[in-house]
């Protein structure tokens, strides 16, 4: 999976903004805080959410089922806005 190109992030002090720039059904903006920030910035290139979950979990301490839960929840949301190909 990787961050769909036609939308575009853009770092606004502590927050990450996401629009959609071309052809997208979707026409908001995503805000993400720093932690979504860093999930959503590794699915700019190919990846799964487990080599995400791994990079997170080498990052951070927290337990590994904390941080696969806040991939899934990030990786939801992309879903949701159609900014994944799949």
């Amino acid at each position: 999976m990787k961050l769909n190109e036609n939308f575009l992030t853009q770092e606004i002090d502590d927050t990450q903004v996401m629009v959609a720039t071309g052809d997208t059904a979707f026409n908001g903006i995503v805000r993400s805080n720093q932690t979504a920030a860093e999930i959503v910035d590794l699915m700019k290139e190919e990846t799964t959410r487990d080599a995400v979950v791994d990079k997170m979990c080498a990052k951070y301490d927290a337990s590994r089922d904390e941080i696969a839960a806040d991939v899934d929840m990030v990786i939801a949301t992309l879903r949701k806005v159609g900014a994944l190909d799949e």
